[in-house]
This record gives C-alpha cells, sequence and structure tokens, in this order.
C-alpha cells in the first residue's frame, strides 16, 4: 500500500524545528532511549500487539519507535484513536495476511488533521518463505498552517531489499514559493539526512515510473532502494536500525519542532486552495493506489473495510 501517491515498489512484483544548530546528540539520545525501551518492553495492547503478531523486522522496530515519540511530542494535539477492533488488527482466514491500521485525529484548535499508522503483511504463495512487508507512518497537517507534512514508508519485498520513502511533504508549489523552501527545507539542514542515507554504499535512487508521484516529493525526499544482495539480511539490519534510523528520527524531530505547531496568517481563499490541493493528493492516493492495491493482499471484505477506515481520514468519506 502507498497512502500518498507513491508508486508500486518494484519489490511488488513479488506479490503484485529546532533550528539547524540543535545538537544532533540530543536527537540521536532521545531515540536511542525510545528504541532501546521498545526493544527491552515488547509490545503487549492494541496497535502494538497487533504488529507483536507480524514477522519481526527492523523496520518494523524503527517504525514503532517513530510513532511513540510522535504520540509522545505531540501529546494532547492527538485524539485517542476510535478505529474499530477489527481495523486496528485484521487478517484473512488463511492467516497468511496480517495487518494493523490506526488513525488518530488532531483535537480541536491544534494545526494536526491526523495521524496515520499502517502496517501490512501478507506472506506470499509458494511455501519459499517470501513476504510483502509495508509499513506507513503519516502525519497530516490542517488549514492552520501551509507547513509540509510528515510521511514515512517502507516496503519490504525480501529479506535484503527496502524501499525507502521519506519526506516532509510539501504543501506548496515550490518554485512559486521560494520563501517556504528556505524556511522548511533549507534552515533545518534536512537535506543532510537525504545525502547521509544516499552516501550508503548499498543505496540507489528510487525512480517512480509515475510522473504524478515525482512531481510531489520535496527536493530532500529520501526516495531510495536499499539492495543488500542475496544473504544480505544481516547488513539490511545494520543499515536500518543505523542510518537510516538516525536519518529518519532526524527527519521527524525537525518536522515535530518546526511544523507540527506551526500557524500561518492565510486569506481565506488562500487557505481553502491549500486544503482543496491536499484532498486532491489525498483523493488521488486512495483511488489509484490503496483502493487498487491493498485487495492483492486482503480479502475484499477485509481490504474494503480497511480502506474506508482509511478514506476517513483521508478524504473525510
Amino acid at each position: 500500500m502507498a497512502t500518498l501517491p507513491a508508486p508500486c515498489s518494484r519489490h511488488h512484483h513479488q506479490c503484485r524545528l529546532s533550528s539547524p544548530a540543535a545538537p544532533l546528540a540530543r536527537r540521536a539520545g532521545r531515540f536511542a532511549r525510545t528504541y532501546a525501551s521498545l526493544r527491552a518492553s515488547p509490545p503487549t495492547v492494541g496497535r502494538e500487539a497487533a504488529v507483536a503478531r507480524m514477522p519481526r523486522l527492523a523496520h518494523r522496530d524503527v517504525m514503532l519507535s517513530l510513532a511513540r515519540e510522535a504520540e509522545t511530542r505531540l501529546g494532547p494535539r492527538l485524539l485517542p484513536s476510535e478505529v474499530p477492533a477489527n481495523v486496528a488488527d485484521f487478517s484473512d482466514d488463511d492467516g497468511r495476511a496480517l495487518g494493523s491500521v490506526d488513525v488518530r485525529r488532531g483535537a480541536p484548535g491544534s494545526s494536526i488533521d491526523f495521524m496515520l499508522e499502517a502496517w501490512f503483511h501478507r506472506a506470499l504463495p509458494g511455501g519459499r518463505g517470501g513476504a510483502i512487508d509495508i509499513t506507513s507512518l503519516i502525519v497530516f497537517l490542517n488549514g492552520a498552517t501551509d507547513a509540509p507534512h510528515f510521511l514515512m514508508e517502507l516496503i519490504q519485498g525480501g529479506p535484503s531489499g527496502l524501499v525507502v520513502l521519506l519526506d516532509l511533504f510539501p504543501r506548496r508549489d515550490l518554485p512559486l514559493h521560494p520563501a517556504y523552501i528556505d524556511s522548511y527545507y533549507a534552515a533545518t539542514g534536512v537535506d543532510a539526512h537525504r545525502r547521509d542515507v544516499e552516501r550508503i554504499p548499498q543505496v540507489r535512487p528510487y525512480v517512480s515510473p509515475s510522473l504524478l508521484v515525482r512531481s510531489l516529493w520535496s527536493p530532500t525526499a529520501v526516495v531510495v532502494d536499499v539492495q543488500c544482495g542475496e544473504g544480505g539480511e544481516a547488513k539490511l539490519k545494520e543499515i536500518v536500525r543505523g542510518q537510516l534510523a538516525s536519518s529518519a528520527a532526524g527527519i521527524l524531530d525537525v518536522w515535530l519542532e518546526r511544523c507540527a505547531g506551526s500557524v500561518v496568517e492565510m486569506e481565506a481563499a488562500e487557505r481553502e486552495g491549500l486544503v482543496a490541493r491536499d484532498k486532491m493528493i489525498a483523493t488521488t492516493s486512495v483511488e489509484l493506489n490503496l483502493s487498487a492495491n491493498l485487495p492483492k493482499m486482503f480479502s475484499a471484505d477485509v481490504s474494503g473495510r480497511v480502506v474506508a477506515e482509511i478514506s476517513k481520514a483521508f478524504v473525510g468519506s
């Protein structure tokens, strides 16, 4: 699944703001403590219990840690989850497909629209142990600000390969708004994380076949394919738990500091245009990606109710 317009991974064919001077050590230390806590205390309730039923993967551990960090720092700006039990934890009858979706709306008066976590696992036919695993963490902001959304999606189609989509997802047409680029991308130093990830020898750029998708990312987006080759499972885990975890935590920290609490004065027409742009992108996502791809992993009944619940968040339906 790609909950924003994102391409099907090439692996899918198998199944189908603190200031830039803020100390990096503080960011890394906070994430390390959260990650250590996760590894020391296995998930026991709710969403984490559903995720714990899936095979243990390094990228799931990292995403759970990021979600905990976001929830902790957003605090009362997030309302409790109201996702039905059969969407918070679901599976197909044969037990080969497992999933969990959690949506938390923003509290009245906050700039948070919603926070969505999605976790999908599908064992591939053939008895060879292959699987497709998709994990998403998305936080959308509302019309109180034009600050970027946060988006991270990890798509693993094999034991030694991973597609990474990570961005402060822009809400302005960037060539028309150079001050926006300066404020959220240049001044925050966020591009350093893209450079750090792209320096990893096993990383190569991921190029979507969709021209629309390519037009939506920021110039600092981490959009890469990590390929460690046959027998490279241990190396992939090292990369995920090392540089990828560090960069993801750093980008989330920038978003939490500079975007999550932002309020921007806008004329009514400008605000309406911004919200309409968000909805157009979300609608395209649900129709062209989620509705088309989730039935490839789950039965029509399961995928139908999950898509309906996610649609409530993205497009208000």
